[in-house]
């Protein structure tokens, strides 16, 4: 089966002809490539055609692909079971493992980076009694109703939702504000501060070209949301164990902190 027959077969079953808008190369603009296997860090597609991977699985395949320990390793973990719906002491391993790299407190597994900010805001709201929750333009934090909203008129405005089908009643929960605008963070808290749950914030942009963040806005980050009562999540799930081994340490002082991507190495 070649390339354009794939992509004919895929775009009968898939909306755009992939699972995923990443994956449809519209912005290119281009057709989708794909990928029929991979080594290291060459991807070869359905036709033989080499590529080199810039792009790591979005990020966790720090190994590579089908790296000999790794694959020996999944080999002997699928031969003991492959999901047990139980506690087994591999979760066990791996939570002290990130307990000690981390210093947090305590841990929760979940299924994707979706399920840990859908869980961290949740945990918020209960924890404060509040609602409204801050994120910043162009940080993505998955795909949760809550969270794909962009900013409104002006800076200090709640969301509007940046997908179809996301009720208006959802989206007005999220405020969004300019990355690395400490004002703005200080002004929504004295307009909104005593119905603020929570700020959620990538210490490092990565979904808008990897934007570092200014010390003032980290500064701002750590003071302004504990002023009044709001918490602090910290959105590492590309940065985390990346950077170096553990956190970031940017922002050591984030009351909830999301992990993911290279923890899995590219696995489930």
């Amino acid at each position: 089966m070649d390339n354009a027959e794939l992509r004919e077969r895929a775009g009968a079953l898939f909306p755009g002809g992939v699972s995923s808008p990443v994956r449809s190369f519209k912005a290119v603009p281009d057709e989708p490539v794909p990928i029929a296997r991979a080594a290291g860090a060459r991807l070869y597609d359905t036709e033989g055609g080499e590529y080199i991977d810039y792009v790591a699985a979005y990020g966790p395949l720090i190994l590579g692909h089908a790296h000999a320990a790794v694959v020996e390793a999944v080999g002997e973990a699928a031969a003991r079971g492959t999901a047990f719906g139980a506690l087994s002491p591999g979760e066990v391993d791996l939570g002290k493992r990130i307990k000690e790299a981390t210093g947090l407190e305590r841990l929760r597994f979940v299924n994707s980076g979706t399920e840990s900010t859908m869980t961290a805001i949740r945990l918020a709201r209960a924890a404060t009694g509040r609602d409204l929750i801050v994120k910043f333009e162009g940080c993505y934090h998955g795909h949760s109703d809550g969270l794909l909203v962009r900013a409104g008129s002006g800076v200090a405005t709640l969301g509007l939702s940046d997908s179809a089908g996301v009720p208006e009643s959802i989206a007005a929960g999220t405020g969004v504000l300019p990355y690395n605008d400490p004002e703005a963070l200080a002004q929504w808290f004295r307009e909104h501060g005593d119905e603020t749950a929570a700020v959620i914030v990538e210490p490092v942009a990565g979904n808008m070209g990897v934007v570092p963040p200014e010390d003032a806005f980290l500064e701002a980050l750590q003071t302004v949301p504990k002023q009044h009562g709001a918490l602090l999540i910290n959105d590492e799930i590309i940065t985390g164990f990346r950077l170096r081994y553990g956190l970031s340490g940017l922002l050591p002082e984030a009351d909830l902190v999301c992990l993911g991507k290279v923890i899995g190495g590219g696995l489930p």
